[in-house]
């Protein structure tokens, strides 16, 4: 606290300072140093609290603005301020009232009256509010009316109007000093009566008077200081209140998951189905079950649709015969591969589901072929429409009540609103309340729903059995032994088979079984669907397709 005051008080000589004037100076040709001759106070303390003070300064030589200061917050632990507030000022000189100037600036209320001149008397009255703390026993005043005055004051003298008194004490002299004062007693019948006599410039002058219990009431005005463990207090109140807002938070999610975003499927289910089936003369068909395409796949896996899908999408179309895509001849060992996708005129007759019809147009335009190189703005433009038509696909096909980019896109926005909300409550309980706590609660919870808004789209009943399919076609893919195919279509049901695995899992084994196809020295064309430059051979295929397949995802969905 003498600290604080140190502070304080060289807080209050500075403003003294900027006065303009500075009080105490002298008129010209004067020899006399200004000072304060006398300073005589009175001060009531009512049952309520409140301090009744008449004051009586009779100042010698001084010349400008006089200030006085009045400590008025004290600074106690875990951020808590005692705050004293002195209110209906009033200054008179020579039965005159005078203007006044009352201020508050950090720890110090100052008065200040200008145009001070020579040898004169000012009478001020106030109140104090404040001022009244609870103690152990009673209750204790505690004033310091004197601090941080820029002139000497010969003789200071205080009584105190009050009921009955415990105890009191007085100290005066340095910032940080426990000198008594000249007098502090406790009259027979008179109040508590405080006198010092020659107060340096700059010092201070501190009073306490003690009370008994129910003598005086406490009026203590309690502010609290900005910090972070206050504006985050972990008080019971504040932690029990957030920890409820987060348990409650936490059931809301999980019951909002459990009735709108948990499928209505088991997907450890299995389902008998195969790609391949016995055809007459004994010839393999390639059958998916429910007519079911790579893209589709996908999207019913993880329900979104992503680049491995649209990319499986396009060798499915080249393997059924509707586009070709033919890799150029490089112009040297390090130039970047290019291939050109060309659309097939007499292309089989089957009808194509609407997404893939959107991602011809949206490749080829109005011309038959393009390179992937050239694969730009307009063919990323048609991606969306491309996306909207698979999306409308799946849910045409009953394995989602709703699209489910709608879904992930109605709770994220949710989501960032309470988070965002979360966000401003925190910051603006932390900057007037302990109750910041509350804010981050409120935030953890709109992190929540986005977070467990990805997982909102929830599958069908309808989607069950054809999740059961998939993870029987996706055994078939990674286990199938390759060799057991019929050598005479061998390359085709691999090739058919390529796109499946593409999206789950196992497409190394189905290009391998392709390689395994070539069985001399000779260059390869390739395939009905994929042609390779000149001196090309099949043993290229796996790097080829690897690169084909990151130069599409690379062309149609960097942005």
């Amino acid at each position: 606290m003498r600290l604080r005051l140190l502070g304080v008080s060289l807080c209050a000589l500075g403003f003294l300072a900027m006065t303009g004037v500075q009080a105490g100076a002298t008129g010209a040709g004067s020899s006399a140093d200004p000072v304060v001759t006398n300073f005589d106070s009175e001060i009531r303390v009512e049952r309520d609290g409140l301090l009744k003070v008449s004051e009586s300064w009779k100042l010698s030589n001084v010349t400008g603005t006089f200030t006085r200061f009045v400590v008025t917050r004290d600074h106690l632990a875990d951020a808590v301020d005692h705050v004293q507030k002195v209110e209906d000022l009033e200054v008179k000189s020579g039965g005159q009232v005078r203007k006044s100037e009352l201020s508050v600036k950090g720890d110090v209320t100052s008065i200040a009256v200008a145009d001070v001149s020579g040898d004169t008397q000012l009478d001020f009255t106030y109140t104090v509010r404040g001022a009244v703390a609870k103690v152990l026993n009673g209750t204790e005043v505690r004033f310091a009316p004197l601090t941080g005055v820029n002139l000497t004051i010969q003789d200071a003298n205080i009584v105190f109007s009050t009921p009955e008194v415990s105890h009191v004490s007085c100290t005066a002299g340095a910032l940080d000093s426990n000198t008594p004062c000249t007098l502090a007693q406790i009259g027979e019948t008179a109040g508590p009566t405080f006198r010092q006599q020659g107060l340096p410039p700059g010092n201070v002058v501190r009073m306490t008077v003690g009370f008994p219990d129910g003598e005086i009431a406490s009026n203590t005005i309690v502010e609290y200081r900005k910090t972070f463990k206050r504006a985050f207090s972990t008080d019971t109140a504040q932690l029990i209140t957030a920890l409820l807002v987060l348990l409650l938070g936490a059931g809301a999610l999980l019951a909002l998951y459990r009735l709108r975003g948990r499928d209505q499927v088991d997907p450890r289910r299995v389902v008998p189905a195969s790609l391949f089936s016995l055809g007459q003369d004994t010839r393999i068909d390639f059958t998916p079950p429910a007519n079911l395409r790579p893209g589709e796949v996908g999207t019913l896996i993880d329900e979104r649709i992503d680049p491995v899908d649209v990319t499986a999408t396009i060798i499915d179309l080249a393997v059924r015969g509707h586009l070709t895509i033919t890799e150029l001849e490089h112009e040297s060992e390090y130039s970047r591969p290019d291939w050109e996708l060309k659309r097939v005129a007499g292309a089989p007759s089957e009808e194509l589901q609407r997404y893939e019809n959107v991602l011809i147009r949206a490749i080829f335009g109005d011309s038959d072929s393009v390179l992937v190189s050239e694969l730009g703005k307009q063919v990323r433009a048609g991606l969306s429409q491309v996306q909207d038509a698979l999306y409308d696909g799946v849910v045409k096909r009953g394995w989602f009540t709703e699209r489910p980019d709608r879904t992930r896109s109605l709770w994220a926005t949710i989501g960032i609103a309470v988070t965002v909300v979360g966000v401003v409550a925190t910051f603006v309980l932390a900057l007037f309340s302990s109750w910041g706590l509350l804010g981050l609660a409120i935030t953890a919870v709109g992190v929540g729903l986005l977070v467990i808004g990805r997982h909102m789209p929830a599958k069908a009943p309808a989607a069950g059995r054809v999740l059961g399919q998939v993870a029987a076609i996706r055994g078939e893919l990674l286990e199938m032994d390759v060799s057991e195919l019929p050598t005479d279509q061998h390359a085709e049901l691999c090739s058919r088979a390529l796109p499946y695995a593409v999206v789950l899992g196992g497409s190394e084994r189905w290009i391998d079984a392709l390689v395994a196809t070539d069985v001399d020295d000779d260059e390869d064309e390739g395939f009905h669907w994929y042609r390779g430059p000149r001196g090309w051979h099949l043993q290229y295929l796996p790097d080829s397709l690897r690169n084909l397949t990151t130069n599409l995802t690379g062309a149609l969905f960097t942005r």
